[in-house]
C-alpha cells in the first residue's frame, strides 16, 4: 500500500507543477510561448522571459508522462 500511496503523490506533485500547461505552440513562433505575457524580443527569437524551455531549446517537446496500473 505505502509503495500505491507514493506513486500517487508523486503523480499529483508532477501534475501539479508542470509547465507545459501555461506554454503553448502558436503558429509563427520558434519556441512553446506563453499568449499572455509581452514579449521583448520578435516571434523568431528566444524572449527569456515569455519562452518555455527556459534553456531555449528549439521545438522542445516535454516527454510524455509515464503512467503505471492498469
Amino acid at each position: 500500500m505505502k509503495p500505491i500511496c507514493s506513486a500517487v503523490t508523486m503523480f499529483i506533485a508532477l501534475a501539479v507543477y508542470a509547465p507545459g500547461a501555461k506554454y503553448v505552440n502558436l503558429p509563427g513562433y520558434a519556441y512553446k510561448t506563453d499568449p499572455t505575457c509581452q514579449r521583448t524580443e520578435p516571434r523568431s527569437r528566444f524572449d527569456r522571459k515569455c519562452d518555455w524551455p527556459r534553456l531555449g531549446i528549439k521545438d522542445f517537446t516535454a516527454p510524455p508522462p509515464i503512467v503505471f496500473g492498469i
